[in-house]
């Protein structure tokens, strides 16, 4: 109720702090929020902590589904959701004071670049501050960097990431002999088979890390790169399309309200995310609840009687094939689809190919046709990256132009 959006919707509700004593009815009395209602209101209107009285940052949602969502978060508060950070093994266990890190993340409009330099900084880490989709920082150049200071941690998109070992491998440079041990990637979607993919490319293990900018990380990964809900500080409702309540194993939409937000409180916010949540023990050994991102519910492809999300034909496609390139298109039509994958070793575009006809045929219920190309033939990767995101999976049928991409 400190700020002048939730004053307003509260009162309208007739919500008062004596009204809620169980979360049922927090979700019961709570309205919803939506990402349209944050649009429409005026970005001071959402902020809790007056300007002046702590130290404010401001960001944005990458903007890549509509117009960007503002976003506040104060240091302190940044400061102490990342000392919780380092407690989880994943980090406890990957950071350590001897790590040069370099950061490929935005580091202007969204808080990643910037919340991922304060994890390093706090881990005691070298952090190299690189960026990215900048003139300061093209591929090339981030490419060169990379190359000479010879980092241990790559944290980038797994497009960027794959965009940079390109451009070394252009110049007979072996990605994996630069001593990189982990790649973190971030700021996008990335299905396991293709982080696995990443993996081969540097010879490093690679940490899928997904967030969002008005919530923060809606799941974190272990060891195992499973992505696990952080319920110390997120509270997750589980629902069907039509609002009711949804249980663990079955796709469900994401209502989530951060416990941890000072600067800008969200209650009950409408992520969009379409996931799966299990509830057996994880061999990681975290107490938490391991969840599958499925992607945004729009995403959704119906094709002969199943309903696909662009992420699992992301999964798809590099199981069937080790991909080493930066770009693939899937397009779904109404008799067939095509696929146009890019691939560094020619001597593979027979067998890749007829693999992916297979995979691909085998989910679909439809007949496949694969077309192996030369990187940079769907995207250039020497260049910088438009601000909107390119299309991956193209729905010709429903008229869709999806991305499986974040940030």
């Amino acid at each position: 109720q400190n700020t002048k959006f939730y004053g307003q919707r509260l009162k309208e509700a007739g919500v008062t702090p004596s009204s809620i004593r169980s979360l049922q009815d927090f979700s019961a009395k709570v309205p919803l929020t939506t990402r349209e209602e944050l649009l429409e209101a005026d970005p001071y209107d959402v902020l809790a902590i007056k300007p002046g009285a702590e130290t404010l940052l401001y960001g944005q949602t990458s903007g890549s589904t509509g117009n960007p969502v503002p976003v506040w978060a104060s240091l302190k508060e940044m400061q102490d959701g990342i000392e919780l950070a380092l407690a989880l093994p994943v980090f406890r266990n990957n950071l350590h004071p001897s790590d040069r890190v370099a950061l490929c993340y935005p580091y202007t409009r969204t808080l990643a670049g910037r919340s991922a330099d304060l994890l390093n900084l706090m881990a005691g880490c070298t952090v190299i501050p690189i960026g990215t989709r900048n003139n300061m920082y093209p591929p090339e150049m981030a490419a060169a960097t990379i190359a000479r200071l010879r980092p241990t941690i790559l944290g980038a998109a797994a497009t960027d990431a794959f965009a940079y070992a390109n451009i070394l491998a252009d110049q007979g440079v072996d990605p994996s002999s630069l001593g990189i041990r982990l790649v973190v990637s971030g700021a996008e979607p990335c299905a396991p088979a293709r982080a696995k993919a990443l993996e081969k490319v540097y010879g490093a293990k690679v940490l899928s890390l997904l967030g969002q900018n008005e919530i923060g990380f809606p799941g974190i990964p272990c060891e195992l790169n499973h992505m696990h809900v952080p319920q110390f500080m997120m509270y997750t409702e589980l629902v069907h399309p039509d609002g009711s309540p949804a249980q663990p194993g079955e796709r469900a939409n994401t209502i989530v309200t951060p416990t941890a937000k000072r600067a800008q409180p969200l209650l009950r916010y409408v992520t969009g995310d379409t996931v799966i949540w299990h509830t057996e023990p994880c061999e990681c050994g975290l107490p938490l609840p391991r969840m599958e991102i499925l992607g945004r519910a729009h995403t959704i492809i119906e094709t002969n009687g199943s309903s696909i999300f662009p992420i699992e034909l992301e999964e798809a496609l590099y199981k069937a094939a080790s991909l080493d390139g930066v770009w693939y298109q899937i397009r779904v039509r109404a008799d067939d689809i095509l696929v146009r994958a890019e691939h560094r070793d020619t001597s593979q575009y027979e067998e890749f190919a007829g693999s992916i006809e297979k995979a691909l045929g085998h989910l679909t219920g439809k007949p496949v046709r694969a077309e192996m190309i030369e990187p940079g033939s769907l995207y250039d990767y020497r260049e910088i990256r438009p601000g909107q995101p390119l299309s991956r999976v193209v729905d010709e049928v429903a008229g869709k132009d999806e991305v499986v991409e974040g940030m």
